[in-house]
């Protein structure tokens, strides 16, 4: 029982299995031969007839197989506009990867021109207005000119600061101006790369006052200031 139960299941899948194309075929040859088997058996009555009845009697006989591949053809067309749309939308996304690749490496190469500053105090003085912190500036990347800063704190304060071109390996000392306020002020270090493009690069300055003396730090943008004498808390980004 199990066996006959498997044969069965088996000629079912074949069956299933076979296309759209092969099916027409082989329904097209039956009908075919049964319509020459139909015919032949009948010749006596086809020699008689008239030529237009021969030409309404082919209609009738082949009308539906030509309706029957008729309509296998715009199956088969909607098949091929499928691959069509697969491929064209395989290489939309084959060309959409391209050119976020070639994006990445773009950025890359203007990463690359970039220079990288390193910003660190090296003294400070007090004066009448205030106190006025002393800041090296290095440059360990690429070459930069047209190098300009400025400094923005609380209450409107600004302070615009002209460099020399920086080489890769060159230093240059600049002033942040006369900080009064204990607080958080930005330095903005503007240059153009050698591609003449612009680019920034942002620093934050801590004044605080530890024991009586005026006293800063500085470090990147997005970093949180853990300075000695600064309550954390205040000053964290």
């Amino acid at each position: 029982m199990n066996r006959l139960r498997t044969y069965w299941v088996d000629q079912a899948k074949w069956w299933c299995s076979r296309s759209l194309e092969w099916w027409a075929a082989h329904l097209t040859a039956l009908y075919v031969g049964g319509a020459i088997t139909i015919m032949g058996a009948r010749f006596d009555e086809l020699r008689i007839l008239k030529l237009n009845e021969i030409g309404d009697l082919a209609a009738g006989v082949f009308g539906p197989v030509a309706f029957l591949w008729l309509i296998l053809g715009y199956v088969q067309q909607g098949r091929e506009l499928k691959v069509s749309s697969d491929a064209l939308r395989m290489q939309a996304s084959e060309f959409k990867a391209l050119v976020e690749a070639q994006n990445a490496m773009l950025e890359n190469h203007e990463r690359a021109l970039d220079p990288l500053l390193i910003v660190t105090q090296k003294n400070g003085k007090q004066t009448d207005d205030g106190f006025s912190p002393l800041f090296e500036v290095v440059n360990n990347g690429e070459y930069c000119s047209d190098v300009r800063g400025i400094v923005r704190g609380g209450g409107g304060y600004t302070h615009g600061i002209a460099m020399s071109p920086l080489v890769r390996g060159g230093a240059r000392l600049f002033s942040c101006g006369d900080l009064k306020e204990d607080g958080q002020y930005v330095l903005e270090i503007e240059y153009e790369k050698t591609n003449r493009k612009s680019g920034k690069q942002s620093f934050l300055i801590y004044k605080y006052t530890d024991a009586g003396t005026d006293r800063t730090n500085i470090q990147a943008y997005n970093a949180i200031a853990r300075f000695s004498g600064i309550p954390s808390e205040k000053y964290r980004l």
